[in-house]
């Protein structure tokens, strides 16, 4: 039997020097691939991504509102808190574009906008007398119609439908205008609407 040479001692002790050392290196050489691996990669603080720049449109104030509308009309042609009666006797808007916005006022506030239209109506009968947003919500409509016939001036003859002259001519075509545009245009939503139509009609057929 052949006997295994021995090692020298300090061979031994040499070997396990190396690998300890080849451990630490190693150990070195990973926590510098860390740290090159984390250079240059900081957080930015502040910057909004795609989905979020969408938000505070504008600029953190207030949702833009609905139409800025005074008797339940839009501004229109530049002026402000013109009636709808004005509107139709001006002749100046297409009657498809004044019934539009007029329906988006009723979808906006239906009172407003009916209060307008009751307006209208009293106005194009001749009488100069304006329910008020006061009276349309207190008042009934008999006491309405009692308070608009104090207006009425009987003895002019000024009745809008009958005045003879190029404006009145002009304006009694836009109202048979107005009228046909409203009713097609409502004829399968607004004008089944009960507010709308037993109110309109229980003060038309009183003011008859």
């Amino acid at each position: 039997m052949i006997a295994a040479p021995e090692i020298p001692t300090d061979f031994n002790l040499l070997q396990e020097s190396e690998t300890h050392f080849s451990s630490d290196t190693d150990f070195e050489d990973i926590e510098g691939k860390n740290q090159k691996q984390g250079k240059g990669k900081t957080c930015k603080k502040g910057k909004k991504g795609p989905a979020e720049k969408g938000k505070g449109g504008n600029g953190g104030g207030k949702p833009p509102s609905g139409p800025n509308r005074m008797n339940g009309h839009h501004q229109q042609n530049g002026v402000e808190n013109m009636m709808l009666f004005e509107v139709v006797k001006m002749g100046k808007s297409a009657m498809q574009s004044v019934v539009d916005d007029w329906i988006e006022s009723y979808k906006h506030d239906r009172d407003i906008a009916l209060l307008d239209l009751i307006n209208f109506f009293i106005q194009c009968s001749g009488c100069k007398g304006v329910v008020t947003a006061e009276m349309f919500r207190h008042m009934q409509n008999s006491e309405i119609i009692r308070k608009m016939t104090e207006e009425f001036d009987e003895d002019s003859g000024d009745y809008p439908l009958t005045m003879a002259g190029p404006q009145w001519k002009k304006f009694k075509s836009s109202f048979c205008e107005f009228i046909g545009v409203l009713v097609r245009q409502c004829q399968y939503s607004i004008i089944y609407d009960e507010y709308m139509m037993d109110t309109v009609i229980s003060l038309l057929t009183g003011l008859s």
